[in-house]
């Protein structure tokens, strides 16, 4: 569903969220900036600037363990366009 919505809007913009925006939500958007390339340590640095207390202690250990299947591209020109709010 992501990659069609990507081809048919390079410009498209995803909004994630759970119940509480600090487990499921938050390991969902650093699988996809692992995917994109970040390494996890950067990417939950990032998501835990601007969601304190996110990615508990369990998640933290499968992100560390997981690896990329099939790096997502952006070919919108814009490296690393990735915005998290």
């Amino acid at each position: 569903m992501l990659k069609r919505r990507f081809r048919e809007s390079a410009d498209a913009c995803v909004a994630v969220h759970c119940v509480a925006g600090l487990g499921r939500a938050p390991v969902l958007v650093a699988l996809a900036l692992v995917e994109l390339g970040m390494k996890y340590e950067d990417a939950v640095e990032l998501i835990r600037e601007k969601r304190r207390g996110a990615i508990n202690a369990k998640q933290l250990s499968f992100l560390e363990k997981y690896r990329p299947k099939s790096r997502l591209k952006i070919k919108n020109g814009h490296k690393n366009s990735c915005c998290l709010q």
